[in-house]
């Protein structure tokens, strides 16, 4: 049958276009100052919920919105349930893009815009899939049902209100990975680290660090970092200042990247250096800005609490991304090796800093022992654990029917073998107790997801829709 349903993705084309277009033009970032009841995370992301409800309930579908928290789209009639869960709300945008990131442009083939691939567009992909089988008019045993999430890009909240007032299927896939399919996810660990402000101490310190901000997203790598410093009287001559510019441009050059230091009052100098955003699941492909300004600033007379915090940037998180310097390394053979990314950087001399980690442990591995290392190493490091939170890990054996389903699909509409394979990422396929990431991503393609100029290749969403429509009618007939 891929035939036949590769032939209705085609037909549907440039309708799917034209309301793909639509929703990547709705900002749908998390905004809380603009949140209420009804619209707990925010205007934009209320928005691009009413706008997919409001399609579903165009196209006759059974639609329900949850507080705001979620939606649900579905069709069917049978007591069984497959589940479809993708997510509307988007990272933050960063710097760096050809076109605005909420006007969505389509050049050479790809449709550019912020939830291209993550996951606005494989959504979208996946409701059209919906309609492609509802439409067919084939017949099913089992009712089909796509959950909406809200908060996938924070806190996974949505998720939490909707299990608390609907159910969750047993079986089903959400498009928000690679194809064939990730069977095995990595759990996550989010502490928030903090240091407090040690006046007396930090006194003693020729330099002092007045501010520092890098990053904003916990789950993706901060690409630039600021930090405003304060120097002492002898540090303020011409000669120091001169030496200093030399070593700052000698730093840039060595670590191939751009950056500004300059005077913006007595005694203070602003550093500001660019890193390479990456997403928080492969911290290792990107360039960490704060830890790196951090490794500079590191080897200057600093007291005190600006000590402590360099310290922590410089020499425990800088490039140690497998968290040796935690005392938290570890890997399985399902899933790989524990990572780390230091999301989000912030001190201030009256307050003191934080650290939020975003920290993804092996499918296999127990959450409860690695915590417990992560406080001991943070007390031995001088710094208190002030907030935790945490998501199980995900697995599914190959041998299940659910997984048996997709890879013969898969492997009817490519000709390919469906290898499977593991995350860091976390999806809500690991809320389903069978549930699996299936695509939209083709194998040797690359991922702009949390990137400047995030994009989706239009033909591939295309090729998405066919196999998830085929996927839907297998699972559900």
């Amino acid at each position: 049958m891929s035939d036949y349903w590769r032939q209705q993705a085609l037909l549907h084309r440039e309708q799917y276009l034209d309301d793909l277009k639509s929703f990547l033009s709705i900002n749908s970032i998390e905004d809380m100052t603009t949140a209420k009841e009804g619209k707990p995370f925010g205007e934009g992301v209320a928005a691009a919920l009413e706008a997919m409800l409001g399609r579903g309930e165009l196209d006759g579908f059974q639609i329900k919105n949850l507080d705001g928290y979620a939606g649900t789209i579905e069709f069917g009639d049978g007591k069984e349930e497959i589940g479809v869960l993708v997510h509307i709300d988007v990272v933050t945008v960063g710097e760096g893009w050809t076109t605005p990131p909420f006007e969505p442009s389509i050049r050479d083939g790809r449709i550019y815009a912020r939830g291209a691939i993550d996951d606005k567009g494989p959504a979208m992909a996946a409701y059209y899939a919906l309609k492609l089988v509802k439409d067919s008019g084939l017949p099913l045993t089992k009712r089909v049902r796509m959950i909406i999430g809200t908060d996938e890009e924070s806190g996974w909240l949505c998720m939490k209100h909707f299990a608390q007032h609907d159910r969750i299927p047993p079986i089903g896939f959400s498009p928000d990975s690679s194809f064939p399919m990730t069977h095995a996810e990595k759990g996550q660990i989010n502490p928030t680290l903090t240091i407090p402000v040690m006046e007396a101490i930090e006194r003693n310190g020729a330099w002092q660090l007045a501010s520092f901000v890098s990053g904003d997203q916990g789950n993706s790598v901060p690409e630039k970092a600021v930090a405003l410093v304060r120097l002492d009287f002898e540090a303020r001559q011409e000669v120091v200042l001169s030496r200093l510019a030399e070593e700052w441009e000698m730093f840039l050059n060595k670590n191939h990247t751009t950056g500004r230091m300059e005077l913006v009052g007595l005694g203070q100098l602003q550093f500001t250096l660019a890193g390479k955003p990456a997403h928080g699941m492969a911290p290792f492909q990107g360039v960490n800005a704060g830890t790196l300004l951090a490794t500079f600033l590191r080897a200057y007379p600093f007291g005190g609490s600006s000590l402590s915090f360099l310290t922590m940037l410089a020499d425990v998180l800088h490039e140690d991304y497998f968290a040796h310097h935690l005392h938290m390394a570890c890997e399985d053979e399902v899933s790989g090796k524990l990572t780390v990314n230091a999301g989000i950087l912030h001190y201030d001399s009256s307050e003191g800093g934080t650290v939020r980690l975003n920290i993804r442990y092996p499918a296999t591995i127990s959450c409860e022992e690695y915590v417990e290392k992560l406080k001991q190493r943070t007390a031995e490091l001088g710094w208190t654990l002030s907030a935790l939170r945490t998501s199980k890990s995900h697995f599914v054996p190959k041998e299940h029917p659910v997984i048996q389903t997709l890879s013969r699909v898969y492997e009817e509409h490519t000709g390919e073998p469906a290898t499977l394979l593991s995350s860091g990422g976390a999806t809500y396929a690991k809320i389903m107790p069978h549930g699996v990431a299936f695509g939209p991503l083709f194998p040797g393609k690359e991922s702009m997801a949390h990137l400047a100029d995030e994009y989706a290749e239009i033909d591939d969403l295309l090729r998405a829709m066919a196999i998830y429509a085929h996927a839907i009618y297998e699972l559900a007939k």
